[in-house]
């Protein structure tokens, strides 16, 4: 059995249209701010209503984030978040 992240298939978002701004305006940070992380608190400020799944795909793609590492940010996201009481 393949088990390639190239061959699973790609989650599908709830919202496409914010999706694609989502995408948008992580690359757009990642451009002005040289951050990674602060790209993916954007993303998934947008995208907080989405599946994880969902989410870590919206951070490969638009925070140039590898796929291995996307859970990490996840991870540090929602702690960082949570801490700050945005998210319950």
């Amino acid at each position: 059995m393949n088990t390639n992240i190239e061959t699973q298939l790609i989650p599908s978002p709830v919202n496409p249209s914010l999706y694609k701004d989502a995408i948008r305006i992580g690359q757009q940070v990642l451009v002005e701010q040289g951050s990674k992380a602060a790209a993916a608190m954007e993303i998934f400020k947008i995208l907080k209503d989405e599946s994880r799944e969902v989410v870590l795909q919206a951070f490969i793609e638009g925070a140039n984030i590898t796929p291995k590492g996307s859970p990490t940010y996840f991870y540090n996201v929602t702690r960082k978040l949570r801490k700050q009481k945005v998210v319950v």
